[in-house]
């Protein structure tokens, strides 16, 4: 990006120890995968900023992390107008995607789990955690609204409020399967996500060529400018390689270095969908019958349970229930993962069960959709997701603030006895509890 507001650091990680499955390495389960990050530290920050917001992103399926610069962008002129100053942010291309799949290609097997990235990011945090200071807001999009979810499950405290951008954390899997009316002849078409990632073009003879094609694309046609000249950026690596090694630049016309997909098909596709050909639908008493050995996470009520399965999401909209974070999801008014009654469902669900928020109803989950996009709401509408998310932050991070000092306050009265040993209150209420006990085994 020109002018960039912030400075940039890439680091390199292990990932958590083991895969979800075992097919998730080539060759041994206990292989150390790698996490390409980026650091985003506005310009002339110098040191750590007590009270700073530390911001962890997430990014969608076959999407590089780099193309949500554009966003941080915005994020952080809205939020820095407000008075609110970003620490950092950081964002990691999952193992088998981006920069992370490079670096990991010939390691990486066939079956990606996606809560592989949900613990890889906490082991992140708590690598770098020396530079994230509390707040930590978790930004995601797509599988990587998914990603915030569980890893908010796994540690309900740590991030302290959660943007939501059209995340994939539903059961209802029609997305991957879309009817579609051709407006050449009106055939009806059965448009698959997954299939059509599988036999997508992943060659080009030049960046430059590469570029013309997603310039004239239908598919690109919505998104910001600024979006589109990162994918053309960081979406693409030059050829030969592991996955492209037969093309050499004598191959392309003016000797020109081919180019290919930074994320591969394959691993785009083994992320949509998870193979469980063996499970059978019992027509009598209509249960799915399935090997937990092969297809453990299989949900039998999703929409999709044969020959292919989702694997996280369908568990992930059961334990919505339980997240604890503040969330506010911003929609595409024209996603097919979304609809209004799906929405619905969603926002009463969430955080409204034990160990949640207190949902809705209690203000901690609100929505925003933005009427004209798709499901790739942040590569088409930058700044309004910018203005938005920041709109929203700003209130929530004040309470968060509130609540802090509230704490602090009442912790600092106390002596450092009372913090650590038990009080004489702690000790009368267990006397009167253990009386009220003694009086119940009196009357059985």
């Amino acid at each position: 990006m020109t002018s960039s507001p912030f400075s940039v650091r890439e680091h390199v990680v292990p990932t958590q120890y083991i895969r979800d499955y075992p097919g998730a390495t080539l060759e041994d389960q206990e292989e150390t995968l790698s996490l390409h990050v980026k650091q985003y530290t506005p310009q002339g920050r110098q040191g750590i900023k007590p009270g700073a917001v530390t911001i962890i992103g997430a990014h969608a399926n076959g999407f590089p992390k780099e193309l949500y610069e554009p966003l941080w962008q915005g994020l952080c002129l809205y939020l820095e107008g407000k008075g609110l100053e970003i620490q950092s942010i950081w964002i990691a291309d999952v193992s088998h995607q981006g920069v992370s799949g490079i670096l990991n290609e010939d390691k990486l097997g066939n079956d990606p789990h996606w809560n592989d990235h949900a613990r890889d990011l906490l082991y992140m945090i708590n690598y770098f955690r020396r530079e994230m200071p509390r707040p930590l807001v978790g930004v995601g999009h797509s599988l990587g609204g998914c990603n915030l979810v569980n890893l908010s499950l796994m540690h309900p405290r740590l991030l302290s409020a959660l943007v939501l951008i059209d995340p994939v954390v539903t059961g209802q899997a029609l997305h991957l399967y879309q009817v579609q009316t051709d407006e050449s002849n009106g055939d009806t078409l059965l448009i698959s996500w997954p299939k059509s990632s599988a036999v997508r073009r992943d060659w080009w003879p030049s960046r430059a060529a590469a570029a013309s094609a997603f310039k004239q694309s239908k598919f690109y046609k919505p998104w910001d400018p600024r979006v589109l000249d990162l994918w053309i950026e960081y979406g693409l690596r030059d050829v030969p390689n592991a996955v492209r090694p037969q093309h050499s630049p004598s191959s392309s016309p003016n000797n020109e270095t081919p180019v290919t997909l930074a994320t591969t098909k394959h691993q785009e596709v083994f992320t949509f969908v998870r193979p469980s050909w063996n499970t059978k639908f019992d027509t009598v008493s209509k249960a799915v019958k399935y090997d937990r050995a092969e297809t453990p996470d299989l949900h039998p009520n999703a929409t999709m349970v044969w020959p292919f399965y989702w694997s996280a999401a369908p568990v992930t909209f059961d334990n919505l229930k339980h997240l604890r974070p503040p969330v506010l999801y911003i929609f595409g008014g024209k996603s097919v993962l979304w609809w209004d009654e799906l929405k619905k469902e969603a926002l009463a669900r969430t955080g409204g069960g034990v160990g949640g928020s207190g949902g809705a109803a209690e203000g901690k989950v609100k929505s925003h959709t933005i009427a004209s996009a798709s499901h790739l709401v942040p590569m088409e509408q930058v700044d309004e997701v910018a203005d938005k998310a920041g709109e929203w932050l700003v209130d929530e991070l004040q309470k968060w603030r509130k609540r802090e000092d509230d704490w602090n306050r009442q912790w600092a009265q106390k002596s450092k006895e009372e913090r650590s040993m038990l009080t004489p209150e702690f000790q009368n209420m267990l006397q009167g509890y253990a009386k009220i006990s003694e009086r119940r085994k009196a009357k059985i």
